[in-house]
């Protein structure tokens, strides 16, 4: 049975616009295509959203490490071998125990074959206060001091040395060592 709806035009003045389910339901007058045409005409165009591709996960070789960092200190040198050579490292230790801190307190990361992004990498995912930097080039975009020139950024702490080598069999390299360790630690 269809209902009549005639006398809505006595109370509704404004063009009333059905949608074709409403206009079966209801079973009135079918809407002109000419309003159909306004209307499509009137309706934004909208383009379709481009499709994003997901970035590549980007995975960093990890550069060879020794120390477990408690206290905050990253030290970088260079060496042929994943680690430092006995007689450098006995030396480091020695220099490491004149501030109190250990193997344990520091990481010592070797960067002689390493990406500026690796080196970045390190840099942010370990939680640092100081770092040394012992004859390499690599980190001279980190700090732009001299060698065993104390530079603080941040609250961290920064200093490039000598080859450890070098450092163990010179008297003034030892005494300038000394002296930017202790502006550094103490």
């Amino acid at each position: 049975m269809a209902e009549d709806i005639s006398f809505l035009s006595h109370f509704i003045t404004e063009e009333i616009y059905l949608i074709q389910d409403d206009v079966a339901a209801v079973s009135a007058q079918p809407v002109k295509t000419e309003e159909v045409d306004m209307l499509e005409e009137k309706r934004p165009q909208t383009e379709p959203a481009p499709i994003v591709q997901e970035a590549e996960p980007i995975y960093i070789k990890p550069l060879p490490t020794e120390g477990n960092n408690l206290k905050h200190c990253l030290i970088f040198f260079e060496d042929v071998q994943p680690h430092l050579k006995a007689e450098k490292k006995a030396f480091l230790l020695k220099i490491l125990s004149s501030v109190k801190r250990s193997l344990d307190d520091v990481l010592l990361v070797n960067v002689k074959e390493a990406s500026p992004e690796q080196i970045e990498a390190v840099l942010n995912e370990f939680n640092h206060r100081h770092v040394l930097i012992f004859n390499s080039k690599k980190l001279d975009g980190y700090t732009e001091s001299s060698v065993y020139e104390v530079k603080e950024d941040r609250k961290k702490f920064f200093m490039k040395a000598d080859d450890l080598g070098e450092i163990e069999t010179t008297v003034a390299l030892k005494k300038a060592l000394w002296a930017g360790l202790q502006k550094m630690f103490l």
